[in-house]
């Protein structure tokens, strides 16, 4: 795959005043100018400090809630004519400085989908028990629903094809945090190709983090999901967010 591909960094945010400028100076030079911002209905000054900082901003038109954001940090980064998208959160949770190694198996021709892995970086240190029970147990079932063997399967720091995104109905997904499960999901179906890279663990007084009885709800929904996913491929049932733009699972995305 050539290596002078359009790679727009997608930035979901929400009340990010405070550290959205630390973000975007760990952030390599080269990948400033392709950065665009999807604004969740802030009430600070988060979108006067992206503007600033030269970032273009976009204002999430639908209801808030992070699928909702992502969603609108995609279809934004089509229309910009992104080649790969990388999705970075605004509260600092994940390191920029990692960008460069996340989009380089796609740059490769390596990958479709790649993850930013906390179990690879430095497992999950920092990472309270009760999460990091969670995530482990609902990887497992979704590991083997796909048959992989991925390691963080909720990590909110991914890149992703473009050509990739046009062909899944991501629009469908969820509007809050089961939205990256939904594209996991939605991703493997139609045979894309994962990759994973280690990044660090960092749960700062600042970072975003849902509650413990969102987190119960968001555990339920994932297996609902996973549910769907097996039922559609094997043709038990159909649902709207496996109707791929395809006839079949194409490897060569």
């Amino acid at each position: 795959m050539k290596k002078n591909l359009k790679i727009t960094i997608a930035i979901p945010a929400r009340n990010s005043e405070k550290t959205i400028k630390q973000v975007y100076s760990d952030l390599a030079p080269s990948f400033r100018n392709n950065a665009i911002l999807s604004d969740d209905k802030s009430t600070d000054k988060t979108r006067e400090t992206a503007k600033k900082l030269g970032i273009k901003v976009f204002q999430n038109p639908r209801e808030p809630g992070y699928g909702s954001n992502v969603k609108n940090c995609f279809n934004m980064a089509i229309k910009e004519k992104a080649d790969v998208v990388v999705i970075l959160h605004s509260d600092n949770q994940y390191d920029p400085k990692k960008v460069p190694e996340l989009v380089k198996p796609i740059l490769d021709g390596e990958a479709d989908f790649t993850i930013g892995s906390r179990i690879l970086g430095d497992k999950a240190s920092g990472m309270s028990t009760f999460r990091f029970t969670g995530n482990r147990l609902l990887g497992f079932f979704e590991n083997l629903a796909m048959g992989t063997n991925l390691t963080d399967l909720h990590s909110g720091m991914v890149a992703i094809k473009a050509d990739l995104l046009r062909k899944i109905p991501f629009n469908s997904n969820s509007d809050d945090y089961g939205f990256h499960t939904d594209i996991v999901l939605q991703s493997h179906y139609i045979g894309a190709r994962f990759k994973e890279i280690g990044i660090p663990t960092r749960y700062e007084d600042i970072s975003t983090s849902i509650s413990v009885y969102r987190s119960i709800i968001y555990g339920f929904r994932t297996m609902q999901m996973v549910m769907k996913y097996l039922l559609h491929k094997y043709g038990l049932m159909k649902f709207k967010e496996f109707r791929i733009k395809m006839n079949e699972p194409n490897r060569n995305l």
